[in-house]
């Protein structure tokens, strides 16, 4: 039976998470606005989307979804159902379980007629797992985009870029192929002497996918500036811009994806990166990035103050941003102020005042956060420290009222404070300003679906620095024969390691004196304010969620 829309409502007055009034109000919008009660409950701020979600799996009986990276669609099982059938009924088969049962992604209950009908496509019994809608979506999206074709035959298609179709329609199966691949972030175009390499970044890694002839790449690139609303005849100099994609020409049903793109002449033409954008207001769960318990406690509750600066640190594609968003997200309510000055804008945010930086130079992060400060907020987030003026604005307004929130690049959270000083930040200043520092890398997860257990060996703990734990003393998990789902790679998703360093009157006295790194770092850790990246990355591969090899290539300096 399908659920109605006034009963859920009336569970969530009753579990007394939302009021009659808000209830009323929120029905009352539903006649203008056609989404379910749920959706409509986010989106005016009255709860949040796990809380909906978890009530909704209460009054279904529908199992949660535990919303990590692992849940993915089996090409063989996708198969087994008709795209048209799947979408009309609202699910998405994912993979058979060890009981032989479909496994079903719906976002709520589904006619048990069609589940019958299903059931007999199947040959099996079918089970319902709850995701949200914006997840089940994307895991139709990606499932039945990449069983469209989307294979490039130049032996039957013209190769001198002439036709305009033909351009057409080889961007759109790129950009298809790398909708339908899981964890795609960046499309990279590299113009050669006689060919254009195409090349996706998955997983936070570069995957050759196609060589194109040199004559069809240079016509790639013009749609691609002419999507973007760039100038064509611009050869020499840098461009950027931006575009919603959804295929013209292909017959392939996708939502629309934005993209953010970046031109760089170079030796033989321009060099094009494409970023898929998330979509707007997408949920980001600080407790779902990858952080253990304890830390995660202590960051939402420094989260919590009243004022001060919070730095997260870490290189370039670090997730450092996605972190901030997730922040960001926890901290916004209808009471609170929040304004942000990014370079770029990745994710837009509803609730948050957010504004690009000026490349042209007419609006830098300086002059930015001074206007912000004349804007009464009550929380700052700067996209990242870049220079003196900058650290000097922040560190001012972390002392008078502020809550501010950035970024910077050091190896790991005690290098901040002197990356700070080196910047020319007062000690005194620093000290009594920073409220944590959080560090983190991206790893990626091995797959869920192929990955079997085996004793740890003598060589991989002296990697992890082990060297006085015995030989076999846990288990590790590894994927020996990867599969199809994570392409053949033996990894499918990414998740963070992190170190948190909360600062204390011991370390403010520190800073005051100059201290080193490893200093503040054995300190700290003394205390108990400090876990590194390695000690947590230990800890991710004792739970099995990755390699030992993947620990020692984001840590090793």
């Amino acid at each position: 039976m399908m659920i109605r829309e006034d009963r859920f409502g009336g569970y969530l007055v009753r579990q007394g998470l939302i009021t009659r009034e808000n209830l009323d109000q929120v029905l009352s919008v539903q006649r203008v606005v056609p989404e379910k009660i749920g959706q409509l409950l986010v989106r005016e701020g009255l709860l949040t989307e796990d809380q909906v979600m978890q009530a909704l799996s209460e009054f279904t009986g529908i199992p949660l979804s535990d919303g990590n990276g692992a849940l993915l669609a089996d090409p063989q099982v996708v198969r087994l159902i008709p795209e048209k059938m799947a979408r009309r009924a609202g699910v998405m088969p994912l993979v058979r379980n060890k009981a032989n049962e479909l496994l079903l992604a719906c976002n709520g209950p589904v006619p048990r007629a069609m589940l019958q009908n299903i059931s007999c496509l199947a040959q099996a019994p079918v089970r319902l797992v709850l995701v949200t809608e914006r997840r089940l979506r994307k895991l139709q999206q990606m499932a039945y985009a990449r069983e469209f074709d989307t294979k490039i035959d130049f032996r039957t298609q013209p190769v001198n870029g002439e036709d305009p179709d033909a351009v057409v329609e080889l961007l759109e199966k790129l950009m298809v192929r790398a909708i339908s691949q899981n964890n795609v972030s960046d499309i990279h175009f590299e113009p050669e002497r006689d060919s254009l390499l195409v090349r996706f970044r998955e997983d936070g890694m570069l995957r050759r996918v196609e060589s194109l002839p040199a004559a069809m790449g240079q016509k790639l690139i013009s749609r691609v500036k002419v999507l973007a609303n760039l100038d064509i005849a611009e050869r020499r100099a840098p461009q950027d811009g931006a575009f919603a994609f959804r295929p013209a020409r292909l017959k392939v049903e996708v939502e629309a994806v934005n993209l953010r793109v970046s031109i760089l002449p170079v030796n033989y033409g321009e060099k094009t990166v494409l970023r898929l954008l998330p979509p707007y207001d997408e949920q980001i769960r600080l407790d779902a990035l990858g952080m253990d318990e304890q830390s995660l406690g202590r960051f939402k509750g420094i989260l919590r103050s009243p004022h001060g600066l919070i730095l997260v640190t870490g290189p370039t594609g670090s997730g450092k941003s996605t972190t901030l968003y997730g922040a960001l997200q926890l901290l916004r309510s209808d009471t609170t102020n929040i304004t942000t000055l990014e370079d770029p804008v990745e994710l837009t945010l509803r609730g948050v005042n957010q504004t690009q930086v000026d490349g042209g130079g007419r609006l830098d992060f300086a002059s930015g956060l001074r206007a912000i400060l004349r804007q009464d907020p009550d929380i700052i987030m700067v996209g990242e420290i870049r220079d003196t003026d900058t650290l000097r604005v922040s560190l001012r307004a972390a002392i008078t009222g502020h809550l501010v929130l950035s970024t910077l690049h050091t190896n790991d959270a005690p290098s901040s404070f002197s990356r700070l000083l080196d910047m020319g930040g007062e000690s005194f200043l620093v000290a009594v300003s920073v409220r944590a520092v959080l560090a983190q890398r991206l790893v990626r997860l091995v797959c869920a679906h192929c990955k079997q257990p085996r004793p740890v060996s003598r060589a991989e703990l002296d990697m992890l620095g082990l060297r006085d734990t015995p030989e076999g003393a846990f288990m590790v998990q590894r994927s020996t024969n990867p599969c199809e789902l994570c392409n053949h790679k033996g990894y499918s998703g990414r998740f963070g390691l992190f170190e948190l360093l909360v600062m204390d009157e011991d370390l403010r006295e520190r800073i005051m004196r100059g201290a080193t790194p490893h200093e503040i770092a054995s300190a700290a850790g003394a205390s108990g304010n400090y876990r590194s990246l390695l000690e947590d990355g230990v800890d991710k591969v004792k739970m099995g969620l990755t390699t030992p090899e993947e620990i020692l290539r984001v840590t090793m300096e």
